[in-house]
């Protein structure tokens, strides 16, 4: 069934070696072109949302799928790969974004085949163009970190320059890259472990760097991770601070306004046996005395620095 899958497909050329074959299609192109149970294959494969990659083992076959999240699409790359795998044939399905050159996998694959290579390593080739350059996104993302850290600390609570939103909309960004990476260490040591021998241990050798490459992807993401929860506990403790001061602010004045307050409770109860009332100066007296509160509660706090 796999060489009438190939053989159906006229721009598969034939690699060196017994016959090696190995082909390519964008999933646009699957309808028509395949058996329809194969189609279904290569579609669930695809669509499902819950698994960024996966590798599966059938009797004579394997088959893996590889989605990329929509936050790695500022580095060129597709959103979408499905291959066929067998002992001699590899059948490659894509889809590519819209703005990128979608003649990238043809023509990677091209270069593969004219190092009369198996067509194994196509596919393998395919992986590691895909994860090759993403060090250089997840560094653009470590400095925008350090910048959210930098405008968090040098900084008050009312000139904060970063919002809750803006550490969040980074957070958003790592997430399906730390799910896809850790998937993807899972599928190529399932793709390592090569049940069916369909690789060559030259192959499994090329496969295990791009498993250690994807590894320290994800040690990386993990610690931007980290990295970004301490800046969010930053921002929040600047936020913190902020409502501290303005707290301490209102408890000064409290403080300020208690004694005045008692003063004008106890005065105003107008007892004719408080001498105050019928002496002359008893006015002056009062206005004298919540001078004198106020001015000492004053000196009090600031040289107590609270204020």
């Amino acid at each position: 069934m796999s060489e009438n899958i190939l053989t159906a497909q006229s721009n598969i050329p034939s690699a060196s070696g017994g016959g090696h074959t190995i082909g390519w299609l964008t999933h646009d192109q699957l309808q028509g072109s395949l058996p329809d149970e194969m189609v279904q294959r290569f579609c669930e494969g695809a669509e499902d949302d819950d698994n960024w990659a996966c590798y599966d083992y059938h009797d004579d076959y394997d088959m893996f799928f590889l989605c990329i999240p929509e936050e790695l699409k500022d580095k060129e790359s597709l959103p979408k790969l499905g291959a066929y795998i067998s002992k001699n044939e590899v059948l490659v399905a894509y889809t590519h974004w819209a703005d990128n050159n979608s003649d990238y996998i043809p023509e990677l694959i091209k270069s593969v085949v004219a190092k009369k290579s198996s067509p194994h390593r196509a596919m393998l080739a395919i992986v590691d163009w895909i994860t090759k350059n993403d060090s250089v996104l997840l560094g653009k993302i470590e400095d925008r970190i350090s910048s959210l850290e930098e405008n968090t600390l040098e900084s008050t609570n009312s000139e904060l320059k970063i919002s809750n939103n803006e550490i969040s909309a980074v957070r958003r960004q790592l997430h399906p890259m730390y799910q896809m990476y850790q998937q993807l260490l899972d599928t190529l040591e399932d793709l390592m472990a090569d049940e069916n021998e369909v690789y060559s241990e030259t192959d499994i050798k090329y496969c295990n760097r791009i498993h250690n490459r994807v590894e320290r992807l994800y040690k990386t993401v993990i610690n931007l991770r980290d990295y970004l929860s301490q800046v969010r506990e930053a921002y929040q403790a600047q936020i913190d601070i902020g409502l501290n001061n303005i707290m301490k602010i209102f408890t000064v004045i409290s403080a300020i306004f208690l004694p005045l307050t008692f003063i004008a409770g106890w005065y105003g109860m107008n007892f004719n046996t408080m001498p105050e009332i019928l002496w002359k100066y008893g006015y002056v007296f009062v206005i004298a005395l919540t001078v004198a509160i106020v001015l000492g509660c004053l000196v009090i706090f600031k040289r107590k620095k609270w204020f």
